[in-house]
């Protein structure tokens, strides 16, 4: 006899909905392939008679009580996709409290709340998976899981906000200013009428925590990210940089050398030879660098209603297979690295500058820094390897408000960090960046 297992959901809005169409499309095939039938006992809403485009299943019941689908003693797994941070931990903090396992898509409270949420789950031996709150509908966190089991990763880095993608993409593409791509965004569906998680880099800066521990067992805080997003970018820089040989992202980076950990959140100049280069509009691509299978790219759609259901759904699947087989409890990230964190702006590596300041100016106030520059398109320029302390120097002789630094992506100089940085000079927190 065919085994059923009961799953409530928290929320039916645009990942809620996705999760119903996708499971009653794939009810047949889950039966048939994984051997046991889901079945959606209960869906909590906070308006009963919102219009809503997709209908319940049969013998699925709405409710207004986050609490009457939680403390269900008949439903075995709670599906998180309601959003918010407090109300939200309560209610997964309950259903693991009541031996229940846990599906959530809730990306800023896994980056904030996730150590605690997932030692919960742990104690009381349920399942707290969370594939979706990263790049939507790319696995890249169980593939970092169990496909680098036996590898060591040393970097990644990802374009992992739609939004702010599609900004810069059209920035480039059509010479939209800011304001323009944000707003024609905003009308297609992309960005939130308040962008500012999006494009002031928070939203991937949550993401790319939450990356950092699958890829290194290290968790970042916010604070040692410290990101900067993409505001301050022009339509005239981005189309420059296309022009000399980059494109401008917004990048998340975190990348293990000597038994220490950078990172960085930053508009980024991807050099066109990187394929993180060619992800544009809402597309997402984490790129993934490793000591056994060297550099590998994981692409696809970072959000969206289908995509990230998938993800949903497919965790989902795991947990159903684990209580069939009563094997619930192991940990979704089993890594568990210790690294001193560091700005990856304290690292040398290269600059794209932006000015109106003439070429020999520029390289006046290089050469006193002990660098040079490189006149790529005009008022765009590109220097050789920089410390953090001879950009700082720098701009502050050209004058801050003068010239945009933006660093150049895979240009560090790993082996002359030792005796260009250790010193007590200032490092990304005196250097002007987009």
């Amino acid at each position: 006899m065919t085994q059923t297992i009961e799953v409530g959901m928290l929320g039916f809005g645009t990942v809620g909905s996705g999760v119903i169409s996708r499971l009653t499309q794939a009810a047949t095939t889950i039966e048939q392939t994984q051997g046991f039938r889901l079945h959606l006992a209960a869906v909590a809403v906070h308006h009963l008679n919102a219009p809503r485009a997709v209908k319940l299943p049969i013998g699925t019941r709405l409710t207004d009580s986050i609490q009457a689908v939680v403390t269900d003693p008949h439903i075995q797994i709670v599906i998180e996709v309601m959003g918010t941070l407090v109300t939200a931990e309560a209610a997964i903090v309950a259903a693991l409290q009541l031996g229940k396992s846990v599906i959530t898509a809730n990306k800023d409270l896994i980056a904030t709340a996730g150590a605690r949420l997932t030692a919960l789950a742990q104690r009381q031996h349920c399942d707290l998976f969370y594939e979706a709150s990263v790049a939507g509908g790319i696995p890249i966190l169980r593939t970092l899981t169990d496909s680098y089991v036996t590898d060591n990763v040393q970097r990644v880095a990802g374009i992992i906000n739609g939004t702010a993608n599609y900004i810069l993409s059209a920035m480039t593409a059509t010479g939209q200013s800011y304001q323009q791509a944000l707003t024609a965004a905003q009308a297609a569906g992309y960005a939130e009428s308040d962008p500012t998680n999006d494009v002031s880099g928070i939203d991937t800066t949550y993401k790319l925590m939450i990356l950092s521990q699958f890829a290194f067992g290290q968790a970042l805080t916010f604070s040692q990210i410290h990101p900067i997003g993409i505001t301050a970018l022009t339509a005239t820089q981005c189309r420059q940089a296309a022009q000399a040989g980059w494109r401008i992202k917004l990048l998340a980076e975190a990348e293990r050398h000597a038994g220490q950990l950078y990172c960085r959140v930053a508009p980024v100049a991807v050099p066109n030879r990187s394929a993180l280069s060619q992800i544009n509009g809402v597309q997402n691509g984490v790129a993934v660098t490793s000591t056994a299978i060297g550099q590998s790219l994981y692409t696809g759609p970072g959000a969206g209603s289908t995509a990230t259901a998938n993800s949903v759904l497919n965790d989902v699947i795991v947990a159903a297979q684990h209580w069939v087989h009563q094997t619930r409890g192991t940990a979704f990230n089993v890594k568990n690295g210790q690294y001193s964190v560091h700005p990856l702006a304290e690292v040398p590596q290269a600059y794209l500058l932006f000015t109106e300041l003439s070429a020999a100016t520029l390289q006046s106030n290089a050469n006193e820094a002990d660098f040079s520059i490189k006149l790529q398109t005009p008022a765009c320029y590109q220097t050789t390897t920089v410390t953090a302390g001879q950009l700082t120097r720098f701009l502050t002789t050209c004058g801050r408000s003068q010239v945009t630094a933006l660093p150049i992506g895979f240009s560090t100089q790993w082996t002359t960090r030792e005796t260009q940085v250790a010193s007590s000079e200032p490092t990304r927190a005196t250097i002007k960046l987009a």
